[in-house]
C-alpha cells in the first residue's frame, strides 16, 4: 500500500509540471486568439478587396521540366511516377502567377487514357516566410449532367464554399496519390450519375482545358454572389463578404478548425457510399493502394514461388525497383508452420545529375496465399541532393542498393526453418516454440535468414542462418 502511495505522488511530481505548461500554453493561446483573429481580419479584408484580383481565364504558361526548381520538380515527379502504374499520362507542366497572391503555382497535369479523370499535381511557392510552400493532388471526374467531383488532399482550407455543381471531397491525411486515386475511383463507380463520355481536349489543349475550368468556377461564384465582375470583363473580384469570409476561414486559428471539418465531412460522405478512410491513412506499409488475384491458384509455400508471381507487379510499379528483403508471417493457429503472408520489400533509385539529386522509391508487395490476392503498399519516397559536383561525385561513386537474388544456391523455407527450429530449440530446455516469422534480407553482402519464434511462456527467440549454406550465424 506504501508503494503504491509513493508511486502515485512521484507521478504527480513528474507529470504536474507537464500538464501545467500545456494548460498555460492553452490558455494564452486561447486568450491570445480573438486578438490575433481581430487583427487578421483589420488587415487581410481590405488587402483582398484592394490586391486580389481573378482573371477569368488565367494563364497557364506552359514551361519544360527543366525549368522546373528543385522542390516543385521532386513534388509533380514524385507523384507523376506514383501515378504512372496507375495508367494515368502526363500531359503537360505549367506555370501559373494569376491564382495565388505573392506566389507561384507550378502544376502537372496527368490523364488517364481509358478513363475520364484527370490529375493536377500541384506545388504552391508563397513568397512569405510563414507561409510554407504546399503540395498537394487534385483528381477529378466530370458526368453527364455537367457536374463535376474533385477530391484532393489539399491542408489548407478553401477560401469560399464550392459552386453548386462542384462537390469537393478534401482529405488532409490521404498523402499517397494512389490512395487518393482509389477513395475517387472507388466512389465514382458507387454513385449513380454517368460519367461524361472521354474528350480529347485534355491531350490537345491542356492549358486551355485548366483555363475553362477557372472560368466555370470563377462566373458561377460571381453568380452566387460571391464575386463581382470587373468593369473591363476580364477579371472578378472579391465583394465585401466574401473577403471576410475567406479571411475568417484562413486566419488563425479558425484554419485548423475548417480543414478538420472539411475533412470530417468528406468521410461521412465517403462512409455512406461504404468506402473506409481509415484504410488508407497512416504509414506506407499498412495502405494498400491496388489488390489483384494471383494469376493461378498453385500454393505458395516458399519465398523463391512467391517471387515469381510478385516481380511481374513490382515491375508494373516502378521497373527500376529491386528486391530488398522478404518477410514471413505464419500462421499461429496451425499445427505445423504455414506461411501466411510475404511481404516483398523492393527500393529503387534515379539519379539526375542535371540536378545533383538522387531519388529513391520503397513499396512492399504483400502475397497472400489463402486467400491468393496480391498487394501493393503505398510508396516512401526520398531524396538526396548534393551541395556540389564534388559531393555529388562522391555520391554517385557507389551503388546504394544491393539487390536480394534468388540464386539457384539460395535456400528456401522448406530447408532453412527445420535447421532453425533444431537451433532454436537446443537452449530452451523442453519448451514448446510456436514459429512467428521469418525474415530473409541481406547482411554484409550475404543472403541470411531470421527465424523468430516464441517460446510457451512468451518468451522471444531467434536464430540467424546463412541462406546459402544454412550454417547458425547468431543465436
Amino acid at each position: 500500500m506504501r508503494y503504491s502511495f509513493y508511486t502515485l505522488v512521484l507521478r504527480w511530481i513528474v507529470l504536474l509540471p507537464s500538464y501545467t505548461l500545456v494548460l498555460f500554453i492553452r490558455s494564452v493561446k486561447w486568450l491570445v486568439a480573438p486578438l490575433a483573429l481581430l487583427l487578421q481580419l483589420l488587415i487581410g479584408v481590405p488587402s483582398g478587396l484592394l490586391r486580389i484580383k481573378l482573371p477569368l481565364r488565367p494563364r497557364f504558361a506552359s514551361v519544360r521540366e527543366p525549368d522546373l526548381p528543385d522542390a516543385a520538380w521532386i513534388a509533380l515527379t514524385d507523384a507523376a511516377d506514383t501515378l504512372a502504374a496507375a495508367g494515368f499520362v502526363t500531359q503537360g507542366d505549367f506555370r501559373c502567377d494569376e491564382l495565388t497572391w505573392k506566389g507561384v503555382l507550378w502544376l502537372r497535369f496527368l490523364k488517364h487514357p481509358d478513363l475520364g479523370t484527370g490529375v493536377l499535381a500541384a506545388y504552391a511557392a508563397i513568397d512569405i516566410p510563414v507561409r510554407p510552400a504546399r503540395q498537394f493532388v487534385e483528381f477529378s471526374t466530370e458526368f453527364h449532367d455537367g457536374r463535376l467531383l474533385v477530391t484532393t488532399n489539399l491542408d489548407l482550407p478553401y477560401s469560399l464554399p464550392a459552386p453548386a455543381y462542384l462537390a469537393r471531397i478534401q482529405l488532409k491525411d490521404i498523402w499517397e496519390p494512389r490512395a487518393l486515386y482509389a477513395l475517387h475511383r472507388d466512389l465514382v463507380e458507387r454513385l449513380p450519375q454517368a460519367v461524361a463520355p472521354k474528350t480529347e481536349g485534355a491531350s490537345r489543349d491542356p492549358a486551355g482545358l485548366l483555363a475553362d475550368r477557372c472560368d466555370r468556377e470563377i462566373r458561377a461564384l460571381i453568380e452566387q454572389g460571391w464575386l463581382r465582375l470587373d468593369p473591363r470583363g476580364e477579371s472578378a473580384r472579391l465583394r465585401p463578404w466574401a473577403a471576410l469570409t475567406s479571411v475568417w476561414r484562413q486566419a488563425w486559428p479558425l484554419r485548423s478548425l475548417y480543414l478538420w471539418a472539411a475533412d470530417r465531412r468528406s468521410r461521412q460522405l465517403l462512409a455512406k457510399n461504404g468506402l473506409d478512410v481509415a484504410k488508407f491513412a497512416g504509414g506506407a506499409p499498412s495502405i494498400e493502394v491496388y489488390r489483384q488475384p494471383l494469376p493461378a491458384v498453385t500454393p505458395v509455400d516458399g519465398a523463391r514461388a512467391g517471387y515469381g508471381y510478385v516481380r511481374p507487379l513490382a515491375q508494373q510499379t516502378d521497373a527500376r525497383a529491386v528486391l530488398e528483403s522478404v518477410v514471413v508471417e505464419f500462421d499461429g493457429s496451425a499445427v505445423t508452420p504455414f506461411p501466411r503472408e510475404f511481404r516483398y520489400s523492393f527500393k529503387s533509385h534515379a539519379d539526375h545529375a542535371q540536378r545533383r539529386i538522387r531519388r529513391f522509391c520503397s513499396f512492399d508487395i504483400l502475397l497472400d496465399p489463402m486467400a491468393g490476392t496480391l498487394a501493393v503498399t503505398a510508396s516512401e519516397r526520398e531524396c538526396e541532393r548534393a551541395a556540389d559536383e564534388i559531393e555529388w561525385r562522391e555520391l554517385t561513386a557507389t551503388a546504394p542498393l544491393a539487390p536480394l537474388r534468388f540464386d539457384p544456391w539460395l535456400r528456401d523455407l522448406d530447408r532453412v526453418l527445420p535447421a532453425a527450429q533444431t537451433a532454436l530449440a537446443r537452449g530452451t530446455n523442453g519448451k514448446e516454440l510456436a514459429p512467428d516469422s521469418a525474415s530473409l534480407y541481406l547482411e554484409d553482402g550475404r543472403p541470411v535468414w531470421q527465424i523468430v519464434a516464441w517460446a510457451d511462456d512468451d518468451t522471444p527467440l531467434f536464430v540467424i542462418l546463412d541462406a546459402r549454406s544454412g550454417i547458425v550465424v547468431k543465436r
